[in-house]
């Protein structure tokens, strides 16, 4: 099964919600940045922030007195600290847009609570996406097309610091990632280049959470990011996604628990097996005709 149904108790622990909104480690310094470059950037910000409303707070306290005009002035004054934190929180909120998470279990007949309300308007359903990776590259930009897309392998010197892009553009380059599960369904993921990615492969496995208005999951309404497994012995090799949503250790705690770990590794024994038969089966084939090579046309360097 690709799309598991999570329960409710799980759901809240591992996705943002309306009470539990507040950043954790990672997603703080995504905001305050990972690199030299993006920690300059967020603190100039910053301080020139701080700096111009302090400014602002003593001369409206002419205005609204003494008291309030120093209480805005000390949070103008802390924003470079208070900054990465709101940031993280608004993001935070903006996963579920203010929505409630509803139990898939729930029974619509058992519970009069939701009698009468449309299913879409209840809330967001989880579940968990188990995927294998199909494909990797490289892209400058999200919406780059398939010709435009550079191999994984071009970049095996890369580094976040050295971003060559990020310094003559400001902008860095893009990992794409493309997901396929078991029921043919696929999902193409981008995040930040990073140099944590340029172990992946594709045959690994990968798991995230999808958040949807529909019981059956035909509309995505959200997904967080995604946790790639080493295909041999389950291992995290990395995450992948444009922001941290799951808080990693009660991710990987939970997995474990309830089974969806072993499960990603059982499809990829069988997986590995299926293509066992297909490779002995193509011997046969070549003995008897010679396939033309496919031509790729992904770009070569940089």
């Amino acid at each position: 099964m690709s799309l598991i149904p999570i329960p409710i108790n799980e759901l809240q622990q591992i996705v943002p919600n309306a009470s539990k909104l507040t950043p954790t480690g990672d997603q703080y310094v995504t905001y305050l940045g990972r690199t030299p470059r993006e920690r300059f950037n967020s603190l100039f910000e910053g301080f020139s922030v701080a700096f111009l409303g302090s400014m602002f707070a003593y001369f409206i306290s002419f205005v609204i007195g003494q008291f309030l005009a120093t209480l805005l002035g000390i949070i103008f004054l802390f924003w470079p600290i208070l900054s990465p934190e709101f940031k993280a929180y608004q993001r935070n909120w903006e996963l579920v847009g203010g929505r409630d998470l509803i139990d898939v279990w729930v029974d619509d007949d058992d519970d009069g609570y939701w009698s009468g309300v449309p299913q879409n308007k209840r809330g967001l359903y989880g579940a968990y996406y188990t995927a294998t990776v199909d494909d990797i590259c490289v892209v400058d930009d999200v919406r780059a097309t398939a010709d435009e897309e550079y191999d994984l392998d071009e970049f095996s010197d890369y580094t976040m610091t050295s971003d060559e892009l990020e310094s003559m553009t400001g902008i860095p380059w893009k990992l794409r990632l493309r997901l396929l599960d078991d029921e043919g369904r696929g999902m193409q993921v981008h995040a930040r280049m990073s140099e944590d990615y340029l172990d992946l492969e594709p045959g690994m496995s990968a798991v995230g959470v999808l958040l949807s208005t529909s019981k059956e999951f035909d509309q995505l309404a959200g997904m967080t990011d995604f946790l790639v497994l080493d295909e041999v012995d389950g291992s995290t090799i990395t995450w992948v996604g444009d922001y941290p949503y799951l808080p990693k250790d009660e991710f990987l705690r939970i997995i474990e628990k309830n089974g969806v770990a072993e499960e990603l590794l059982d499809l990829q024994d069988d997986k590995d097996y299926l293509d066992d038969d297909d490779e002995d089966y193509g011997d046969e084939v070549e003995k008897e005709e010679t396939l033309a090579p496919v031509k790729s046309k992904r770009l070569k360097g940089r």
